[in-house]
């Protein structure tokens, strides 16, 4: 329990900024997205909320097990296809639900398989939807960006500032 707190205190929020680097990716998106996420140590990453860059739109997200997605689960979802990254459920609160329909129009829920976040490093999504009373869930569609920017979120929550100038290590 000791190490678990541990793990806690010492994880430090980020926000990786990406643009738009596909015909699926600008139209859901002309501005792009961002990523918040808590890093802990070197390697674990869990994304905790989506924004819509430039825009006051935000989706909150959870981390997913495949029992949610139903019959088949994740390689069922994804045509057969193994899944790179971790599971994610888009929460349908606020503005969640709208990015469900932008996501995955018709779909009562989806999920989102986030790939791996590195920075300097482009990142691929694949959104997964699920209808009202379907008993499994299928791929909507595939989105790639490409790394703009990191910014760091100090411990008072005060606006960030970017910690690289545009795109450059």
């Amino acid at each position: 329990m000791a190490l678990t707190l541990a793990g806690q205190a010492s994880a430090e929020e980020h926000i990786f900024s990406y643009e738009p680097a596909s015909a699926p990716t600008r139209a859901l998106t002309q501005t792009g997205l961002s990523f918040e996420f808590e890093k802990h140590g070197f390697a674990s990453i869990r994304v905790l909320r989506i924004v819509q860059t430039g825009e006051r739109g935000s989706a909150g997200l959870k981390p997913a097990s495949e029992g949610e997605l139903g019959q088949g689960g994740l390689k069922a979802a994804l045509g057969g296809e193994a899944p790179v990254g971790g599971l994610y459920q888009i929460a349908p609160v606020g503005d969640g639900q709208a990015f469900v329909g932008a996501v995955c129009p018709g779909a009562e829920r989806a999920w989102l398989v986030i790939g791996p976040m590195r920075r300097f490093r482009d990142l691929s999504v694949q959104a997964i939807g699920r209808d009202a009373g379907a008993p499994a869930s299928h791929r909507c569609v595939d989105l790639a960006f490409s790394f703009y920017n990191e910014w760091t979120l100090p411990p008072d929550r005060t606006p960030p500032h970017p910690r690289f100038d545009r795109n450059l290590p």
